[in-house]
């Protein structure tokens, strides 16, 4: 079961072999005189006269019982704070609730297997059935080397404080589905064995039977899951809904910096003044490349820089340094214009502007050469300020992606504003020396959509774009309402028309939040996504990364998942494809970055990579595996003519801030 903050302590709880006397309850559905009764499941109870009476779906539970706010899924206990000295080390997949339960009173054990990916249990969480207004207030349980028996690493009862019952919901035969806390198991283990996790003699004031919650462990994603379950009295049945927490590991050693090597070259560090940067470069038709530090330059303030290929290596030159304030900051990633200026988004603009509590609302700039001749190697260019909104309603604000049509007009979008402050894409179009604004679409935050997280011209003149939630917004996501859409907008007489492409679910073959979205010449899109069993993608743990395809098909999209690779994370980060860029051949290429695993060292994930189509499907290649070293290459990756690979990272290199890097083809 998915029990409430990621931070928890895993579930390493084994139930103490003590048995019960039976109570006058439960011989009204068991056998009188059976050596050896069989306990009856929650859904054959319901059946039972003697326990049916006592089924009430109109009941509450106990008012004094909390709402399992955090607890339905590992995503939502991730967001109830997580630390990292105590985290989830098993995972048996989430409450069902509806299908059937197992008891764990009455003397019967209910026995699951788990393997630990930490040193030392310390806590469980797991779903149960209970009457209406019943809460639990102990339970015993052990951690075996076999079912209900083996040798005995810890057992104990837990109650009082140590234990929490928490609603979750009413299920269809009238039973309370909770989420049950336990803390304070202190059993060490070896990481990787299996082991057994016990529980039985739970009791409730009471006196009705308490029932371990059954699934499938479908959607679970631990090493060794789905669980083998089994009953003191019936043997083998089916798998529970638990998992377990644990602390006590050694903190592996701090990774190391990557370096040049092989055909993997760091072609400039970053110096302090510079300013460190994951915004990725740009690169234009002489093979110059540039880019952004958001707190680099003179003034601290943001930095736009040039490197250019030289005989002698490549020569880094200063662009431009932002003032800071309403004259702008913190610049995101820049592009190249048809008119071969830079064009990007910063903060700054206008201060206090409207819907916007009162900050700056930022502002959309061009930098271009002065006008006169440069003598020296650091001349500034000249920025010019394109637009500055004011944070009305009808505008956007704080923008990101960014795109150029083959008519010269800017598109962009923005994560919050628009009409219902959810998220805008907007044009800026050259008028008469200046650029005039236009918002093309609001998004509402529901069904179609929440939060643009990419934008691109399409060949065809429609722009097509993702939105990193919303859409479903029953799906479970660690970024929200809704797990991310892609959508399409097409112009319709005096305005564009907005169409949903795909609605992601979070399964394993289309993920959560995507984003990078990429064309190719024959107008597939494709772009990045990631899962994670019962949550969302954002609070890491274990997720897979994702590269999607959508295909024209019959007036429709057909949608593919291309590419999947498990990334083991550690608490509290998020894990999987950083970016997405595509050659005139449709070769995709990305990077993966770098995120810790408590108690088993650091992740060996850290890589550039190309995934070229090959016949019906995509061979992956690893371009440069930086194995466990701290890499964190975020924003646009730029291609050459002769196909090398570049782009920025924002940590180590010579100095410390980041470097730019390449990749010979």
């Amino acid at each position: 079961m998915h029990g409430n903050s990621q931070s928890r302590n895993s579930i390493l709880c084994t139930i103490a072999l003590a048995a019960a006397v039976a109570l006058p309850v439960l011989l009204t559905a068991v056998p009188a005189g059976a050596q050896s009764p069989v306990p009856p499941t929650a859904r054959e109870a319901s059946s039972s006269p003697a326990f049916a009476a006592k089924l009430h779906p109109t009941r509450t539970p106990a008012m004094n019982k909390p709402s399992a706010a955090c607890a339905t899924s590992a995503s939502t206990r991730r967001s109830c704070g997580p630390s990292p000295q105590d985290g989830i080390i098993y995972e048996n997949g989430p409450v069902n609730g509806t299908t059937d339960a197992w008891t764990i009173n009455y003397g019967y054990v209910v026995s699951d297997t788990f393997v630990p990916g930490s040193i030392t249990v310390s806590g469980f969480d797991l779903g149960v059935w209970e009457f209406p207004g019943d809460t639990l207030t102990s339970v015993d349980w052990s951690v075996t080397t076999q079912p209900n028996g083996g040798t005995v690493l810890g057992s104990g009862t837990v109650s009082g404080s140590s234990l929490k019952d928490a609603f979750i919901s009413t299920n269809q035969y009238g039973y309370n589905i909770d989420k049950i806390s336990a803390t304070g198991l202190n059993v060490t283990v070896t990481v990787n064995n299996t082991y057994w996790v016990n529980l039985q003699n739970a009791s409730v004031p009471s006196g009705d039977p308490v029932y371990w919650d059954e699934n499938s462990g479908a959607s679970c994603t631990s090493p060794g899951c789905p669980s083998q379950a089994y009953d003191s009295a019936v043997g083998t049945i089916a798998s529970e809904a638990f998992d377990l927490t644990g602390n006590g590991c050694e903190p592996p050693p701090p990774p190391t910096c990557y370096g040049s090597g092989g055909k993997f070259q760091i072609i400039h560090d970053f110096a302090q003044q510079e300013g460190a940067t994951d915004s990725g470069v740009t690169i234009d038709k002489a093979g110059n490349l540039y880019g952004t530090t958001p707190a680099g330059g003179m003034n601290g303030q943001g930095l736009v820089y040039e490197l250019s290929p030289k005989v002698q290596g490549w020569v880094f030159s200063p662009l431009y340094s932002f003032l800071g304030g309403s004259s702008g900051f913190g610049p995101v990633a820049t592009i190249l214009g048809p008119d071969s200026a830079l064009y990007g988004t910063a903060g700054g603009g206008m201060q206090n502007c409207e819907n916007n509590g009162g900050n700056y609302c930022g502002l959309v700039y061009s930098l271009r050469p002065a006008p006169t001749a440069c003598l020296t190697a650091l001349c500034s260019w000249i920025e010019s300020v394109l637009y500055e909104p004011a944070g009305r309603s009808d505008e956007s604000w704080s923008g990101s992606s960014f795109v150029f049509d083959k008519a010269g007009n800017l598109y962009g979008t923005s994560w919050s504003g628009g009409a219902y402050g959810s998220g805008a894409v907007y044009e800026l179009t050259p008028s008469n020396g200046g650029w005039t604004e236009r918002v093309l679409y609001s998004f509402m935050g529901g069904s179609d959509g929440l939060g643009p997280s990419s934008l691109l011209v399409g060949n065809d003149g429609n722009l097509y774009g993702t939105t990193i939630s919303g859409g479903d917004l029953n799906c479970n996501s660690g970024y929200g309402g809704g797990c991310g859409t892609v959508f399409q907008l097409s112009p319709s007489g005096s305005g564009w028309t907005k169409t949903v492409l795909h609605t992601f679910e979070n399964t394993r073959d289309d993920g959560d939040g995507p984003g990078n979205l990429v064309q190719d010449g024959a107008g597939n899109l494709y772009g990045t996504s990631c899962f994670r069993a019962g949550g969302g993608c954002a609070d890491g743990s274990i997720v897979f990364a994702i590269v999607f395809m959508l295909s024209p098909s019959d007036g429709g999209w057909v949608f593919t998942q291309i590419w999947q690779q498990r990334q083991d994370t550690g608490v509290g980060g998020r894990e999987g494809i950083n970016n997405l860029t595509i050659d005139g051949a449709g070769n995709l290429y990305g990077t993966a970055g770098f995120d810790l695993i408590y108690c088993s060292g650091y992740g060996h994930n850290a890589y550039i990579f190309e995934l070229m189509p090959v016949g019906s499907g995509w061979q992956f290649i690893y371009l440069a595996p930086l194995g466990s070293s701290y890499f964190n290459s975020e924003g646009p990756l730029a291609l050459d003519a002769q196909g090398g690979l570049y782009g920025t990272s924002d940590s180590c290199g010579k100095y410390g801030h980041g470097t730019v890097w390449k990749v010979s083809p």
